[in-house]
């Protein structure tokens, strides 16, 4: 763990002592993508005409968002199972789609001899 997630964690438990709710998470994967994980408290769900809202009975969970800012665009990444992801699938799914791509295959050199 570095520094500053270590000092972002620390003010996050600070703050919420004091009884602040925190509304998100920044969260930069080794790629450099940027995402926001919202958390979403028990009783609210997306409903079939995808709105968010109260939902009795829906346990609660995460949603996930990819910002990026050059295209000043925010995606929403929709959890698998259900509207709201679970924090072990969240975690996941963003150690599997945030890493570095493999560039090496791109480099390969042409073999084939131009014909004459």
């Amino acid at each position: 763990m570095n520094s500053t997630t270590k000092n972002t964690i620390e003010i996050a438990k600070t703050l919420g002592r004091r009884g602040f709710t925190l509304a998100g998470v920044e969260v930069h994967t080794p790629d450099g993508r940027t995402w926001e994980v919202a958390p979403v408290p028990a009783g609210r769900g997306r409903h079939a005409d995808g709105h968010w809202g109260p939902r009795p009975g829906s346990l609660g969970g995460f949603r996930l968002f990819e910002i990026d800012r050059d295209r000043e665009t925010i995606d929403e990444h929709d959890a698998v199972d259900g509207d709201t992801w679970a924090a072990s699938e969240l975690i996941d799914y963003l150690d599997a789609v945030g890493q570095p791509k493999d560039t090496t295959s791109w480099d390969r050199k042409n073999d084939n001899k131009p014909t004459t």
